[in-house]
């Protein structure tokens, strides 16, 4: 949580910084309008895919498969069009990785090789710890 502050912090230096660079070597005009054309898909995106499942994944229709890999790709739908909804080359390029197959599979695998198991009960392993076993006898 604490790299989340400077996530946001330097996000939009390194937008602009790419910025610059891109517009470079393709020229600030294509540049500008390759912003505004991601921005437009993200718009897409997020109004037609994006709400429509998150819709579907609430209200959980007859038609609406619940399967792991359903429900990963219907919270990763609006979150990608929101990145590509967001300008700059950086947020739109993460954005594109999540919309894709084959490269959000593997995104979603390093969120929870990150995130590691998690633990449903934390006081019943931590019960476990605090138990000696002993014998005694009553002293009369």
């Amino acid at each position: 949580m604490r790299y989340l502050f400077f996530f946001f912090i330097f996000l939009p230096f390194v937008e602009i910084y790419t910025l610059i660079v891109i517009g470079n070597y393709i020229g600030a005009f294509n540049a500008i309008l390759l912003i505004i054309l991601t921005g437009i898909i993200g718009l897409y995106l997020l109004r037609n895919q994006g709400i429509r499942s998150l819709i579907n994944l609430r209200s959980n229709p007859k038609g609406f498969d619940p399967t792991a890999d359903n429900i990963l790709k219907t919270l990763f739908t609006p979150i990608g069009g929101f990145l590509m909804l967001i300008p700059g080359f950086v947020t739109g390029f993460f954005g594109l990785l999540i919309l894709l197959p084959l490269t959000r599979i593997f995104i979603i695998g390093l969120i929870f090789s990150y995130l590691g198991p998690i633990n449903n009960n934390p006081m019943k392993n931590k019960a476990n710890e605090d138990w000696i076993e002993g014998e005694y006898k009553k002293d009369k």
